[in-house]
């Protein structure tokens, strides 16, 4: 049997069981976005009441469509490989990249069928100009690029043993999705890789979407598997995480 022919007789409980064993091996994908929130400068820690304001911008279950279920945050603050190679063909500090700002964090929102999944994270920062600085490293054109070469060459094993056995990551391509199906003034970078797990191939799309308020960074994350994540549910959620900010 094709692997396509695989897939379509592949019901959606079947789609949800192989899901749910794939968002720990997405996620080791997606974190490379994390990572390019923080900065050395960051270290200092904001007092209780700025992170405490951060909290209350984050979006909640009762922001996402009917039958959606919430789940402890799978986000984490690892190092990945590459991570020098990332900042020299970026061309920032690799501090940029290795180090990471407080932030407050909200659960993992999950769809009935387990084929799509929310998070969303704020950012404080000492000052807007450290806040601005990671926006733009996100946004530098040469970023997509980059990304696509170090998943595919130098973090790309590494990842893969995080895994487990029985789990394969295919080809991995970052570019940009329509600002336009999220918010203005937002930058985007999105993820297509195929996982392969238990002899079913499931295709993964995750965007993290990032915009700035003054010293804040908010960074919502969308994923998608088997399909493509809805414009208009970005986009809706992507108003309510703007207004709060």
């Amino acid at each position: 049997m094709s692997g396509k022919e695989q897939m379509a007789k592949c019901p959606t409980r079947r789609w949800g069981a192989v899901a749910r064993s794939v968002p720990a091996a997405a996620l080791a994908v997606g974190l490379a976005f994390s990572l390019l929130t923080g900065t050395a400068g960051a270290a200092s820690s904001p007092g209780k009441s700025a992170l405490s304001t951060a909290r209350k911008a984050l979006l909640v279950l009762s922001d996402m469509p009917k039958g959606w279920m919430s789940s402890s945050s799978s986000g984490g603050n690892s190092s990945f490989p590459g991570e020098a190679q990332l900042a020299t063909c970026i061309g920032v500090p690799k501090s940029v990249i290795t180090s990471n700002p407080p932030s407050a964090t909200s659960p993992d929102f999950n769809s009935k069928d387990d084929l799509l999944m929310v998070g969303d994270s704020v950012a404080v920062y000492r000052h807007a100009k450290l806040a601005a600085a990671e926006h733009a490293a996100l946004g530098n054109a040469k970023t997509p690029g980059c990304m696509t070469t170090i998943f595919n060459g130098a973090a790309k094993a590494s990842i893969e043993k995080s895994f487990g056995s029985g789990t394969t990551l295919g080809a991995v391509v970052v570019a940009r999705t329509p600002t336009a199906d999220y918010a203005p003034g937002t930058i985007n970078l999105t993820l297509y890789f195929p996982i392969i797990s238990d002899g079913v191939t499931v295709n993964v799309q995750i965007t993290e979407v990032d915009y700035v308020r003054g010293n804040e960074e908010g960074q919502v994350t969308f994923t998608a598997f088997n399909s493509t994540f809805p414009a208009s549910l970005s986009r809706s959620l992507m108003a309510l995480a703007d207004k709060r900010l």
